[in-house]
């Protein structure tokens, strides 16, 4: 079958387009990019997909699987740009990370599983795939403009944020005579390229039981996971949001590959040509975004960036909705 199937002059520009974006935005807030690329393929190309499902003569394949398949395919470029990129900038903590793939590599596998063994066989006129991916987003963007508001709150009305105060001494004493695997809280200390030290406790459980839900999600929809991924490493674990991001980036490079292979061998389709547009253009901005970001006040750019969230996620219900079959 022909990559680019279906496609006109103007596709390669807006998905190298989309691409750029969606680059920019993945490292800056950790996540895989799929709370982009999915509404992006399912409401600005419809017709693409609809063409390559056809071309593909797949029974019960719908757009939507396609969509998050596809989204995939380009979260695990854009994870590999900026975890390149993260490396130099000395930001990303290989403990927790390693530590949090053991436990989000089975939810990966997990979702694949039940993508394609359960999902794909109902029998139903609507598409599940955008109306799971749209209700999680909205649930997600809620919470987060929901502890954003919050903050900006207590800022208003002056109060103080308090500061942990961190015992290394007890928690170094804590691991002394255990073996790496049964360390549940771990003593910190980083300091990235640019000389910002980063110091806290990372607090492996039960946060790392949580990264399984994380990739069973990310794998599922087609997200990477990330939008998972880091409220777990902050709010579970500890981790400052900067080093969260870069850690959440490096950690989507080596979970999503497992969700999109074994969805690969079990049946799925992978648009290659939308992948191959959209990482061209991911591949630029995920490798210069994080050399920037320590100039970025993020609260503002959060605030819009789950506002669209919410925007795409009822834009995809509506749009399958209108569809359904009467």
């Amino acid at each position: 079958m022909e990559i680019f199937v279906g496609f006109e002059w103007w596709h390669y520009l807006l998905l190298f387009g989309a691409g750029l974006i969606s680059g920019a935005v993945s490292p800056t807030f950790g996540i895989g990019g799929g709370l982009l690329n999915v509404p992006i393929l399912l409401l600005g190309f419809p017709s693409l997909l609809e063409i390559f499902v056809s071309a593909t003569g797949a029974v019960n394949l719908t757009v939507g699987d396609v969509a998050t398949v596809t989204s995939l395919g380009v979260i695990i470029v854009t994870a590999l740009s900026g975890s390149i990129s993260y490396i130099r900038e000395k930001r990303i903590d290989f403990r927790v990370a390693i530590t949090f793939m053991i436990f989000a590599i089975p939810g990966a596998v997990s979702g694949a599983l039940f993508s394609n063994l359960f999902i794909k066989k109902q029998n139903v006129e609507i598409d599940l795939y955008q109306i799971i991916f749209a209700i999680t987003m909205l649930l997600i963007a809620g919470y987060k403009i929901t502890t954003i508001l919050i903050s900006w709150s207590k800022k208003r009305r002056g109060i103080p944020v308090k500061e942990k105060i961190i015992n290394k001494v007890e928690i170094k004493e804590s691991q002394k005579d255990k073996p790496w695997w049964l360390h549940t809280v771990l003593y910190r200390e980083l300091e990235d390229k640019r000389g910002t030290k980063f110091e806290y406790k990372a607090k492996l459980l039960p946060g790392v039981l949580i990264a399984t839900g994380g990739g069973f999600i990310g794998s599922l929809l087609g997200l990477g996971g990330g939008v998972i991924y880091v409220p777990i490493l902050t709010m579970g674990l500890g981790l400052p949001a900067a080093v969260a991001t870069a850690t959440s980036t490096f950690t989507i490079l080596f979970a999503t590959p497992f969700g999109l292979g074994l969805r690969l061998i079990l049946g799925s389709y992978i648009h290659w040509g939308i992948v191959i547009c959209m990482a061209a253009g991911t591949l630029i901005t995920a490798n210069i975004v994080p050399r920037f970001l320590h100039k970025i006040k993020s609260e503002a750019i959060l605030t819009g960036f789950w506002l669209i969230a919410i925007f795409a996620a009822v834009r995809v219900l509506i749009k399958v909705l209108t569809d359904i079959s009467i």
